[in-house]
């Protein structure tokens, strides 16, 4: 019985992304039809009662008053700012234990505050000194799904797009823009 904010930055590419997401794997578990999904106000309930609520951050004012919040899940991170990300943890004051903020994100440029905030500016790893956080690093190698067209692709751009390669790939801050 938890209830779980899914956020973006932007409340119309939630029914597109995590939420399809969400039906999608719902689906291949065999348990669509269990589930109560409202595809209105884009919130899934769980045959055991957990509820997962998709909203953007476009008014963040919206957010404040979802009561109860247990756990929440900030969809490519680097899109929102430090502020609303601060407001989004505030909203986590539910007496069930364990509540929990979960970050996504591909590893943009290094001015961004998710780096400023959770890496060593000088050798951009994780910083360990923060309390009650944990960084976990993934790259296109973890992910066992993925087709084999995708990640020739992948590693095509490291010719192609040395960039795109260095985030997408390898999972490294590098700047997007502002490119000669």
């Amino acid at each position: 019985n938890r209830k779980c904010l899914v956020i973006r930055k932007v409340q119309a590419t939630q029914r597109d992304s995590c939420f399809a997401l969400f039906k999608s794997i719902i689906s291949q578990w065999q348990l669509y039809d269990q589930c109560k999904i409202n595809k209105t106000d884009l919130t899934i309930e769980l045959p055991n009662g957990s509820i997962f609520l998709f909203k953007g951050l476009d008014d963040p004012e919206r957010i404040k008053s979802i009561a109860n919040i247990d756990d929440i899940w900030v969809e490519e991170c680097t899109e929102v700012n430090d502020f609303d990300f601060d407001q989004l943890t505030l909203r986590l004051r539910s007496k069930n234990p364990y509540n929990q903020v979960f970050c996504s994100f591909n590893p943009v440029s290094k001015s961004n505050w998710v780096f400023l905030r959770w890496f060593n500016t000088m050798d951009s790893t994780p910083r360990t000194d923060i309390k009650n956080t944990m960084v976990l690093k993934t790259t296109y190698k973890d992910n066992k799904f993925l087709p084999k067209e995708y990640i020739e692709n992948l590693l095509e751009m490291n010719e192609t797009n040395p960039v795109y390669y260095r985030i997408y790939a390898l999972g490294e801050f590098a700047t997007l823009d502002k490119l000669v």
